[in-house]
């Protein structure tokens, strides 16, 4: 294979995420200008700022990591990972950021469903497809995990209540930067969350698609099985991304 085979979609990426990047500066630093040339006071002007700050913070993040998966080739290290275990410790973390109760995000599969991957990668896509599900459901609505091994993988879905999408937009949704019809500027994110599960999935081998349901979204991941033979049950820190801090 050659350099130029690998190089050119990559550039063509970065600099598609540049334009796109800049385009969507654009706004937040638009409403920081009006905001200090306006007469608010203090305490509605500091708001202001920091709410404005920490999109762009979000925004840029999310971008140079979409970049990183894009372009990092290096193979990264795989590990063992419980799909239920894991899931108890993104679902924690989510109903503290949305507030939703936790008997509105079920897990229908058991401790027998193990994958190989990398856990900090595969960690980030199911927190991703799990914030969407969420800011797309209705209130009182249910996500469910499930899934169904699979030969030598397991197929897992994340499915929602939210109505789901038209159907010419159910590969749409993974590019960056892509709104449906409808939705607001930096309404519930920059349309960079399925973009960066996706890649994040793909670089463990895997494959994540989207297909609608009678009542909503759902996002399907193949990814590799692991047999456990005697396994002890896994603990919290040992699932705990890179940087994240259990109680």
């Amino acid at each position: 294979m050659k350099w130029s085979d690998v190089s050119g979609p990559t550039v063509a990426l970065q600099q598609q995420l540049l334009r796109d990047l800049s385009h969507e500066l654009r706004t937040p630093l638009s409403r920081l200008r009006v905001a200090c040339e306006s007469e608010q006071d203090l305490e509605q002007l500091r708001e202001r700022i920091s709410r404005e700050v920490d999109g762009m913070q979000r925004l840029v993040e999310d971008a140079l990591q979409l970049a990183w998966l894009d372009t990092e080739r290096t193979p990264l290290p795989d590990e063992a990972i419980q799909v239920q275990a894991l899931w108890e410790m993104l679902t924690e973390n989510a109903c503290y950021e949305s507030g939703w109760p936790a008997s509105q995000l079920h897990c229908a599969v058991d401790s027998s469903c193990w994958v190989r991957g990398n856990l900090n990668t595969l960690a980030q896509a199911l927190e991703n497809i799990l914030r969407n599900a969420i800011r797309h459901s209705p209130k009182g609505g249910v996500v469910t995990l499930d899934g169904r091994r699979d030969g030598d993988f397991w197929h897992l879905w994340l499915e929602d209540e939210g109505g789901g999408v038209a159907d010419a937009d159910l590969e749409r949704i993974f590019s960056p930067f892509i709104r449906l019809e409808g939705s607001l500027p930096g309404e519930g994110g920059f349309g960079l969350g399925l973009s960066i599960a996706r890649n994040a999935v793909q670089r463990q081998g895997g494959s994540l698609w989207a297909e609608n349901t009678e009542t909503g979204l759902r996002l399907n991941m193949r990814l590799f099985a692991h047999d456990v033979l005697t396994v002890s049950s896994p603990s919290r820190a040992s699932l705990a991304p890179t940087g994240c801090v259990l109680p």
